[in-house]
């Protein structure tokens, strides 16, 4: 019997030291996220128990300093040291913070992966062949492996330090964009490299090919070259001068065209019909306004339209915003109290009461000024004043002012330059530089 009651209390305390069990994780910045999303139940103490991280299916630690969901967050994360022990995680967002290496030997069931804007300089995905979705933009890539992944349907990995890149075993792989790195071959397979997908961007010297030998990139040049030399035979040998201009004109006026209609698209884009409707709802049900007044206000003072010059971005207005709204219902209420007590109005008030009662005028100013209330007394003495239409126009400017800067938050603007940069091919500096050349939106 007592060998059974050991066996039990041996059982007992075993299951309780597992129940127990903690993950390290010693970067203060990330434990401070877990915290915030309610995920680390037992606080800042540089560890999290595993029976908290078997729950986190869903991770969204992006840009920590400025992320809605973490307020409590002081400092941006340079270590995920811990994650690679969260055994049922399937999403990591944490673009946007210091992070210098990643580890997801562990995690076999991620699927989607945005690490861009960080310090990593070597990423090994080979044994996350869940991955569906990786963007790893504007790290310090040296080494980037995939290795067999036949879910991975989307790679963004621009503006790194690749030289090289296998995409050979993502079969499926849709989306892929290698712009901003020094990468002189792409190696893909026999069937990528029969049809390169629309959606793979490179830069110009960057080749696509099934091996790394020089042999093969030499075959492929003379290849070119054979098949363009008969066509150069068969053309005249000289034309006029004024047709070589004009060709050259015409290109230039297709590429003249073509960035403003890269622009336009921009612009039509950055003020699409939701998003616009979705800023006027929110500050409708913030200001109580309806559709009408907020369209006229808008009509009124915004320059946010198809002819508007330039439009500059401030911070948000909305603590103007409220100040204006306050002083506007002050002076409204100062406007209503001065129009009641106008002389005319207070004159007639008191010669009803000398004829009712039967004084003087004398006497009854003499009784006003012994047993009068003071307040009404000196309120009595103010005229009207313009400032509650002062405040009004502030108010009504500044609510506009509001509407610009929502519809043009800078997330906004970036997540639709990154669209076109990708769907054209363009580097940002030459996107910016259109923008700032053609854009009727122009915001400084």
């Amino acid at each position: 019997m007592k060998l059974l009651i050991s066996f039990y209390i041996l059982i007992f305390f075993s299951a309780n030291s597992t129940a127990q069990e903690t993950i390290a994780i010693p970067d203060i910045g990330l434990e401070e996220c877990l915290i915030d999303l309610d995920i680390d139940s037992n606080g800042l103490n540089g560890n999290i128990l595993v029976s908290d991280a078997q729950y986190v299916v869903n991770l969204n630690i992006n840009d920590p300093i400025t992320n809605k969901l973490l307020p409590n967050v002081h400092s941006k994360i340079k270590d995920l040291t811990g994650l690679e022990s969260f055994p049922n995680l399937k999403r990591l967002d944490c673009f946007g913070n210091e992070i210098n290496k990643i580890d997801l030997s562990q995690s076999t069931s991620i699927t989607f992966l945005n690490c861009s804007d960080n310090q990593i300089e070597s990423l090994d995905l080979s044994n996350n062949i869940e991955l569906v979705y990786v963007s790893c933009d504007n790290n310090k890539l040296t080494s980037l492996i995939i290795g067999d992944n036949h879910n991975l349907n989307k790679l963004y990995s621009s503006w790194n330090n690749l030289t090289t890149l296998d995409v050979k075993g993502a079969t499926e792989l849709e989306s892929l964009d290698t712009t901003g790195n020094k990468i002189k071959t792409i190696l893909v397979n026999d069937k990528q490299l029969n049809n390169i997908p629309v959606g793979w961007y490179k830069d110009e010297n960057t080749v696509y090919s099934t091996a790394l030998t020089k042999v093969n990139t030499t075959a492929t040049i003379v290849k070119e070259d054979t098949e363009i030399t008969p066509n150069k035979v068969n053309t005249p040998l000289a034309q006029p001068l004024t047709n070589t201009n004009q060709i050259t004109g015409n290109a230039s006026n297709h590429y003249q065209k073509f960035q403003l209609s890269v622009v336009n698209e921009y612009d039509e884009l950055l003020l699409n019909n939701n998003h616009t409707q979705s800023k006027k709802n929110q500050l409708q049900q913030k200001y109580n306004l309806t559709a009408a007044e907020l369209t006229s206000w808008i009509a009124s003072y915004s320059s946010l339209n198809a002819k508007a010059p330039k439009i500059t971005r401030v911070r948000s207005p909305e603590k103007h915003t409220i100040s204006y709204l306050t002083k506007f219902k002050k002076e409204a209420v100062n406007e209503y109290e001065n129009s009641i007590l106008n002389s005319t109005y207070l004159q007639n008030k008191k010669e009803e009461i000398q004829k009712k009662y039967n004084v003087t005028s004398d006497e009854l100013s003499e009784w006003i000024s012994l047993f009068g209330d003071p307040s009404l007394r000196a309120r009595a003495s103010i005229q009207s004043t313009k400032n509650a239409k002062i405040y009004y126009e502030k108010y009504k400017k500044s609510v506009v002012q509001e509407y610009e800067y929502l519809v043009l938050n800078p997330a906004h603007l970036e997540s639709k330059k990154i669209i076109l940069q990708r769907k054209y091919n363009l580097t940002l500096t030459q996107l910016n530089a259109w923008i700032r050349k053609h854009s009727k939106i122009k915001v400084l």
